[in-house]
């Protein structure tokens, strides 16, 4: 994928979540080993493991040409107030040793204790001030999504076999056709889908030779043309992942997937906002269906 600022980005990209913050050389290690592989893309998450996460990426940074990284870093939890994003900001600096940023993107609008106009207004200001060359969104409402679509150019979101509501409303084909690129968080909902053994993924898997997860993988890139994120430290996981794009299913099989629905999270009341009654969006994956 190409992004707004020119750069190539590799189609999967890493997660962070759950960095081992005991054993920082091999997390650093996994990294490498997905950078060998030609995956060029990171997410940074201030708020993971009480911010151990930095340490990790900043070592492995150290490492590799920074040229070659696209290292998008996420404005998140302790944004109380306008200050605080710049002050964040300053924090990724300090701990990562950077000097620009390829992507800085807003975690969820839920995490703003100010208004989320206002936040468009500073993070477009703090665009030049700190080489920011490219703004993303995470977790927007279609009608957010709207407010921002001529700014944005990145977009990372909840899509996966299971959950498929920003299929569902739009965010995914208006990202596309802005050529805004979208990654989705939770692609395999961290192995869950494959253990519920649905039939038509067991099928595939047995059609092709693959595993259930490659059968996923290759299905969300390859057909639904998005980016998705994952987190391993286990070489053999990252290989089989990214091995994942190195076949073709047909279109019938392509469409068995797009057709494919779970009637219980379909009907699991969801919001963008944290409203009373209803599962916030990023805490849908995480709802307790089937084989957990």
């Amino acid at each position: 994928m190409i992004t707004k600022s020119g750069k190539q980005v590799s189609k999967i990209g890493i997660g962070t979540w759950t960095i081992n913050k005991n054993n920082i050389d091999d997390e650093v290690k996994a990294l490498q080993f997905y950078y060998s592989q030609g995956v060029n893309y990171i997410d940074v998450v201030l708020a993971y493991d009480d911010g151990a996460v930095l340490d990790v990426v900043a070592k492995f940074l150290k490492s590799v040409k920074r040229e070659d990284i696209f290292v998008n870093v996420f404005i998140t939890h302790g944004c109380e107030k306008i200050t605080d994003v710049e002050q964040q900001i300053k924090v990724y600096i300090d701990k990562l040793g950077i000097d620009y940023f390829d992507c800085i993107t807003l975690h969820s609008p839920v995490v703003l204790g100010f208004d989320f106009d206002d936040y468009v207004k500073e993070i477009q200001r703090l665009k030049h001030k700190y080489n920011i060359l490219n703004i993303g969104y995470s977790n927007l409402s279609p009608e957010q999504l709207k407010q921002v679509q001529d700014r944005i150019c990145f977009f990372e979101g909840l899509y996966n076999l299971e959950n498929k509501i920003n299929d569902d409303n739009g965010i995914i084909s208006t990202c596309l056709k802005n050529n805004v690129p979208f990654y989705a968080y939770q692609p395999l909902r961290r192995n869950r889908t494959a253990k519920q053994n649905y039939e038509e993924v067991v099928f595939l898997a047995n059609k092709y030779s693959k595993t259930q997860n490659q059968i996923i993988i290759n299905w969300l890139v390859k057909h639904k043309n998005i980016g998705i994120l994952i987190k391993s430290s286990k070489q053999e996981h990252i290989k089989e992942n990214i091995e994942a794009l190195n076949f073709e299913m047909s279109e019938k099989d392509y469409q068995l997937l797009d057709k494919f629905r779970n009637k219980e999270f379909d009907k699991i009341p969801f919001s963008y906002f944290n409203e009373d009654g209803k599962i916030r969006i990023d805490q849908i994956p995480n709802q307790p269906i089937g084989v957990l």
